[in-house]
């Protein structure tokens, strides 16, 4: 089941889920395992500049891409798109939320990638 382009995937299989890259279509950026597990990502790089940041009351710009993976679609797509809005201080707060079982991986727009340590990452 999925919103958009996240998924909740369900069961006791694995299943591999494909996030794409933020600047080649053709690409992945990551390929996921997840078990009963749902995966949102929010990013710039399809609707452009659309996250306004709270802040600055402009659009965020930091980050191109985040993906959140986690127990919940609700949470793990706001949990997305409110690291989008967030700028720099994304980071950090994703860091946080990794204790509340939500991994995130996220690139910047200079093309840094960033991962939490428990990402589902697929072999």
């Amino acid at each position: 089941m999925g919103a958009g382009g996240d998924i909740r995937a369900r069961g006791d299989r694995t299943w591999r889920v494909g996030v794409r890259h933020p600047w080649d279509a053709g690409k992945l950026a990551w390929k996921l395992a997840v078990t009963d597990a749902a995966v949102a990502t929010s990013g710039t790089y399809e609707r452009g500049a659309h996250v306004m940041n709270p802040r600055t009351g402009r659009p965020a710009h930091f980050l191109r891409s985040v993906t959140v993976v986690g127990p919940d679609l609700t949470l793990a797509d706001a949990y997305a798109t409110a690291a989008l809005a967030m700028d720099r201080d994304a980071l950090t707060w994703l860091e946080k939320i990794a204790t509340d079982g939500y991994e995130s991986a996220a690139v910047t727009e200079d093309g840094r990638a960033f991962t939490s340590p428990g990402l589902p990452i697929a072999a």
